[in-house]
């Protein structure tokens, strides 16, 4: 069984993702990381490196910025995936890449139409507030496949390098482990889980969405599932 999570970097959401892990008793747990930015977060105030690109630290200080208006910190729940895992003794498995260096190589492939757009775009999400992201992700919610196709045509080599190429980099990782262990997590943030789940169509598979975490009530009713199975949707 491969359980597809999918999270949001910026939501104080540790306490579902520690017990969504800690109690579904995972052989491994599969998360969206790489080993620099795990030690980054890992560490408290982890500096930022200094040979990233401009957008992955403008990004990075956005997140934080947001982080800080939800109440959480970025990466925060990665750190718990990992610590539950950590706790019932699962495997824990990074399987994204060097995020800087997949946004090294965007910038380069990306047109100078679609990197004025981006630029245009960054310096609007710059003033975003937790409302805005609120509105974002209920959109994402329930128009996905057009919010996404609206991205694909505004940026298309964003689209592509940081959704599609590493959800290919990551559907083979899954695949590896599924060959070795019986019960794998798979944390990720929630706009990848979709493609992933297609790539794996042929496997057996869950998925628990971010907006069942984040919404009380429906992460209510993922806990009941996970302690009682079937039984708690009788």
């Amino acid at each position: 069984m491969i359980t597809l999570i999918g999270s949001g970097h910026v939501f104080r959401i540790e306490e579902q993702i520690f017990f969504i892990v800690k109690n579904s008793w995972p052989d491994a747990v599969l998360v969206e990381l790489d080993s620099q930015r795990l030690a980054s977060i890992r560490s408290s105030g982890g500096k930022e490196r200094d040979d990233v690109p401009w957008f992955y630290r403008f990004m990075a200080n956005q997140q934080r910025r947001l982080a800080d208006e939800f109440g959480g910190t970025v990466g925060g729940d990665m750190l718990a995936a990992v610590e539950a895992a950590e706790k019932v003794g699962a495997d824990v498995l990074l399987i994204d890449e060097d995020a800087s260096l997949a946004v090294s190589d965007l910038l380069k492939r990306m047109s100078a139409r679609e990197k004025l757009r981006l630029a245009v775009s960054s310096l609007k999400g710059f003033f975003s507030s937790r409302k805005s992201v609120e509105k974002e992700l209920e959109m994402f919610s329930n128009l996905e496949d057009e919010y996404l196709e609206e991205m694909r045509r505004s940026f298309p080599s964003l689209v592509k390098v940081l959704i599609d190429e590493r959800n290919e980099r990551m559907a083979r990782r899954i695949r590896q482990a599924a060959e070795r262990y019986e019960n794998v997590l798979v944390v990720v943030g929630d706009a990848h889980v979709e493609g992933l789940a297609s790539m794996l169509s042929d496997l057996e598979t869950k998925k628990i969405r971010l907006k069942e975490i984040i919404d009380e009530d429906k992460m209510d009713s993922v806990r009941r599932e996970i302690l009682y199975g079937e039984a708690a949707k009788q």
